[in-house]
């Protein structure tokens, strides 16, 4: 990372980053949790809290406040998520011989595909679409990016799910889709054995930043035919150099 020059800026973002981590802290919790000098702790949010950026409540307790909900819904608009992983979508295409690659992200409970390349030489069929959803049960990037939501959140989810089966490889019980949770969060990948469909295989990598958040998701689907057993570790470490490669972009 490059040497800040106005060091008051990279402490107030530490004093950002723990209440959006932690929701309310009192000033006490934050100089505890941020490391930072009282005084300086002090300054930085009686100037952030004039700002809007936070807020005091009548418990004394600090929470992010206003100011920081109209920045990010600009921040999100301008950052097309889609127009920026399509490139390297195609080029995924080009170097796997798949049917289909897709980025998608979770929003709430439910996973969404953002954006989507089809090969070229497909024959087959795609069901799915931007925009369309995901199935956090029977798909790999699905599983994906529910293997990287926190325990709390995700163990709510997953109890919430239809398992009814669409294959005789299909995931078909809680149990059994928090083990094999486990072992994508584990491994760094997520796998799909012809679940959703007995014809095709799917990859997925996530995408994650530098603090070890969830973005999104890629993955690469192909035929039983193409994506044979022994094509598969060539094919999972192709999708994470595209994942790293994206992840880089958006931290420039």
């Amino acid at each position: 990372m490059s040497t800040i020059r106005v060091p008051a800026l990279e402490r107030a973002l530490r004093i950002l980053e723990v209440l959006q981590k932690n929701r309310r802290c009192t000033i006490s919790e934050l100089i505890s949790l941020t490391s930072l000098p009282r005084s300086s702790v002090y300054v930085l949010v009686d100037d952030m809290i004039k700002l809007r950026l936070l807020r005091q409540n009548s418990d004394k307790t600090i929470q992010l406040w206003v100011k920081l909900v109209s920045l990010g819904s600009s921040a999100q608009e301008s950052l097309d998520l889609s127009e920026i992983i399509s490139p390297y979508l195609e080029k995924l295409i080009d170097s796997v011989d798949c049917l289909v690659a897709n980025f998608g992200i979770m929003d709430d409970d439910k996973a969404y595909y953002v954006a989507l390349k089809t090969s070229p030489h497909s024959n087959m069929r795609i069901l799915s679409r931007q925009g369309g959803e995901i199935s956090l049960v029977h798909s790999a990037i699905g599983k994906c990016l529910l293997a990287y939501q926190e325990s709390v959140r995700r163990e709510s989810i997953l109890n919430s799910l239809d398992y009814t089966k669409k294959t005789a490889n299909s995931i078909a019980t809680p149990q059994a889709l928090r083990k094999e949770l486990a072992s994508i969060h584990n491994r760094g990948f997520a796998y799909d054995n012809g679940e959703g469909n007995l014809e095709i295989r799917c990859i997925a990598v996530p995408i994650i930043d530098l603090d070890g958040h969830l973005i999104g998701a890629i993955s690469v689907s192909g035929t039983i035919s193409k994506f044979v057993s022994d094509k598969l570790p060539s094919i999972v470490e192709m999708v994470k150099k595209t994942a790293n490669q994206i992840t880089s972009n958006l931290l420039i």
